[in-house]
C-alpha cells in the first residue's frame, strides 16, 4: 500500500466512524491530491491503492481489527478487475463506497464503486480473503468472528466471471501458456 498518509489517517479516524453491518456499503470520502494524478487525471493504479484502503475501512468498521491482531490474519486481494468510465482530476472529492456482493467458501467478492456527484467514474470488482499463518481463513469463520448473523445474498453473474477469470490466469499462471475465456 503505497498512501501512507491516508492509511494512518483512516486508521486514526475510524474510531468516529459508525460500526456498520456486513451487508451495509461502506463510503469512504477522498479527494484527489496531486501525487494521485499524471499529467491531468489520477493514474489507473491509485484507483486499486485507494481501493484497498476502502477495503481497510471496511474491515475496521466490521470491528475485525483486533481479530486481525489476534489470531495473525492478513487480508489480501486475489484477483481485481476495474473498468474505467470518467476520469477524475486533481482536487476533485469524490467517494468511494465498498459493498459485500456475495462470499463463497473461500472468498469474499466485493464491489467499489468511485463516485463524483452520484456518476460512477470508475467500478472495480475485487476478490478477498483473510490468510492466516498457514492456510485462508473461511468466510463463515471471519463472519463468525464479527458476531452479526446474516445470510448469503444471492450470487450475482459478474461473480460467476470473476471466478471464471481467476481459474483462466491461475491456469496462465500455472502453465505459462495463453488461456481463452469464454
Amino acid at each position: 500500500m503505497r498512501l501512507r498518509l491516508r492509511l494512518l489517517w483512516l486508521i486514526l479516524t475510524f474510531a468516529w466512524r459508525r460500526r456498520l453491518r456486513v451487508l451495509d456499503e461502506f463510503v469512504l470520502p477522498c479527494t484527489v491530491l496531486p501525487n494521485d494524478i499524471d499529467v491531468s487525471k489520477m493514474t489507473d493504479d491509485r484507483y486499486l491503492a485507494i481501493a484497498d484502503l476502502g477495503r481497510l475501512d471496511m474491515v475496521l468498521r466490521l470491528g475485525l481489527a483486533r481479530s486481525l491482531l489476534k489470531r495473525g490474519w492478513a487480508p489480501l486481494a486475489t484477483v481485481a478487475a476495474i473498468r474505467f468510465r470518467h476520469p477524475l482530476k486533481a482536487f476533485q472529492r469524490y467517494q468511494l463506497r465498498t459493498r459485500v456482493v456475495y462470499w463463497d467458501d473461500t472468498t469474499f467478492y466485493l464491489q467499489q464503486v468511485f463516485e463524483r456527484h452520484g456518476r460512477t467514474q470508475a467500478t472495480a470488482y475485487v476478490c478477498a480473503t483473510f490468510l492466516a499463518r498457514r492456510a485462508a481463513v473461511r468466510p463463515t469463520e471471519v463472519l463468525a468472528e464479527i458476531g452479526q448473523p446474516v445470510v448469503r445474498p444471492c450470487k450475482p453473474d459478474v461473480v460467476s466471471d470473476l471466478q471464471a477469470l481467476a481459474v483462466a490466469i491461475h491456469m496462465e499462471q500455472k502453465e505459462g501458456a495463453c488461456v481463452q475465456v469464454t
